[in-house]
């Protein structure tokens, strides 16, 4: 199976290591995806806008894993990349 990995670009350290979905998993993926997708849009706005509202909430409570997560992911703020 094919990996995909994840350097880090503050010090070239692997971040993460993941396995690559084959083309059948990703094909189904892709429709689960689409079925849930319509099941998304079956749902009434206010039902959509308070489950979003309830997802970046919850990414919120999460700051102090995301942030460092991404920095390591990105390089630090304000780093300038050649």
């Amino acid at each position: 199976m094919t990996t995909l990995t994840c350097i880090s670009p503050i010090d070239g350290s692997v971040f993460a290591t993941r396995e690559c979905l084959s083309q059948t998993d990703a094909k189904s993926a892709v429709a689960a995806a689409r079925s849930a997708q319509a099941d998304w849009a079956a749902r009434s706005l206010e039902d959509r806008i308070a489950l979003v509202r309830a997802g970046v909430a919850r990414l919120g409570e999460m700051t102090d894993e995301v942030v460092p997560e991404l920095a390591r992911m990105m390089g630090p703020p304000g780093a300038i990349w050649r």
